[in-house]
């Protein structure tokens, strides 16, 4: 039988591995051009510090254990490593929801999701009370990519959208001057099989895709050099290791040997092309010299899709759809060479509600005054102007799940109304529930999560019934456990 061993490749960082074989497109530079533009790029410099660019990398249903930065030896993510010792590392790094959609409604909003009732993910239960043309992240809302493009920055979403699919809810609607992905939640990886990706609104032909992961790390780098001498935002948001599992053959003819299983081998080969491809947009900003005018902000969008796709989020309990640590506490970095310290790690709580007014105060936009917004501005919390923890309380909540972080401690509601209470500080794997020893705090911290609840409208759209079953046994840890795979 085989078991995991450690890779016993290593990743060259001498040249991008994409360089050589990088192919010329209608919308591209050729790579000659490229490199020419690379060589002269540095005589247009000003001595004015120019506004940063912006890059926020997501990676979709990744487990929180499988990156080397989080302490994995089979994982092969030497770029994402890379990145993580550059700058800060949030061992308490969470998203807002522990599933897709309302997930990125919250990162791009820096706003709760529950604010505006897109509480669930989509395209949630049938119901002909909620028609398509409100299926989607409500037009009441605008995104960091709205705030950025008035403030003159070029924006780019390259990957999945997954907040509508109507032409209204389009990301070229939403902020994004520049859009090449697909709106669905997933899609297949291999050439002729995708026919959902859209260059704007206008269908890209399958045959003409190279292997999904690779393309969408090609039109970043595109992107990239195209918007080199002004600020931009790029929201690179892959959509591996999600299924279908669907690796590149080299890669997998390397990993198949070092694992029992075919899932585990073929996410470690759809893991390892996500940080290749994380790896082509930090190189080109070495290429161009704009790493240490670059914020880069990488997470996950949920917890690992444990069985479906491999992945592993030990030492976290639970999965993605649960309100426990291992469905909303999520692998998270943020560098900036010069503004944050390299190989910072901390442990105080932050949210991927602190993207947006991060990137804005970064690149010198006041938050709106004309709503209000959850997230926090981190830079002051990592380079020693602040002393206080960015957050004093967290809460998250999916139609019947529901959880509140205050400090340490950490209460959870599941979906069949328990309520238990765990000590994350002594407990971060949730195993001892405490509410019985606890119950002035338990209550406390009950009557607060509630007190959050009834500020917020109702959901649009219902849960997916065979979802909530799976969410449902997802909560009892032995059946999780089950889902493991080596």
């Amino acid at each position: 039988m085989k078991s995991e061993t450690r890779p016993t490749t290593t990743q060259s960082h001498s040249a991008p591995a994409w360089a050589a074989g990088a192919k010329a497109q209608t919308t591209t530079i050729g790579l000659l051009g490229f490199f020419f533009l690379a060589f002269i790029a540095p005589m247009g410099c000003t001595t004015d510090t120019p506004r940063p660019n912006l890059i926020i990398l997501f990676s979709d249903d990744a487990g929180y254990a499988d990156f080397g930065f989080q302490g994995s030896e089979f994982m092969q993510t030497p770029y994402l490593d890379k990145l993580a010792a550059s700058g800060a590392r949030f061992t308490s790094g969470y998203v807002t929801a522990s599933v897709c959609s309302p997930s990125r409604a919250g990162l791009l909003t820096g706003r709760y999701q529950q604010r505006f009732g897109h509480e669930l993910n989509l395209p949630g239960k049938p119901d002909p009370a909620v028609p398509d043309s409100l299926r989607g992240l409500p037009l009441s809302e605008r995104t960091i990519a709205d705030w950025l493009a008035d403030a003159g920055y070029a924006t780019s979403l390259i990957g999945k959208w997954h907040l509508g699919l109507e032409d209204r809810f389009h990301p070229q609607q939403r902020g994004f001057q520049e859009f090449f992905g697909l709106r669905a939640g997933s899609g297949p990886y291999f050439t002729g099989l995708n026919s959902r990706v859209e260059t704007g609104t206008t269908p890209v032909p399958a045959d003409s895709l190279d292997y999904l992961t690779d393309e969408f790390g090609d039109r970043a780098v595109d992107f990239i050099a195209r918007h080199r001498d002004e600020p931009f935002l790029l929201f690179l948001s892959f959509t591996t290791p999600h299924t279908p599992m669907q690796a590149r053959a080299d890669y997998l003819a390397q990993d198949s040997a070092r694992f029992e299983t075919d899932v585990r081998a073929k996410y470690a080969s759809m893991t390892r092309s996500l940080d290749e491809n994380v790896g082509k947009v930090l190189e080109t900003l070495d290429l161009f010299n704009l790493r240490e005018n670059t914020l880069v902000f990488f997470a996950n969008d949920n917890g690992g899709a444990m069985p479906y796709n491999g992945s592993l989020n030990a030492p976290l309990r639970g999965a993605k759809g649960t309100a426990l640590e291992g469905g909303n506490r999520v692998p998270y970095l943020l560098s900036w060479p010069g503004h944050i310290p390299a190989d910072l790690v901390t442990d105080d709580p932050v949210s991927t509600l602190d993207v947006l007014p991060t990137f804005l105060a970064a690149a010198g936009v006041d938050l709106p005054t004309d709503r209000s917004f959850d997230g926090v501005d981190l830079m002051p919390h990592l380079n020693g102007q602040s002393a206080s923890a960015p957050h004093d309380t967290l809460y998250w909540k999916m139609q019947w799940g529901a959880a509140i972080r205050a400090g340490n401690w950490k209460l959870v509601r599941t979906p069949d109304a328990q309520h238990w209470l765990f000590d994350l500080a002594n407990d971060l794997s949730e195993t001892t529930d405490l509410s019985n020893q606890e119950p002035e705090r338990a209550a406390a911290l009950r009557k607060s999560l509630e007190a959050w609840e009834s500020t917020h409208p109702d959901p649009i759209w219902l849960i997916n019934d065979a979802w909530h079953a799976r969410t449902l046994e997802r909560y009892d840890q032995s059946v999780v456990e089950g889902y493991v795979r080596n």
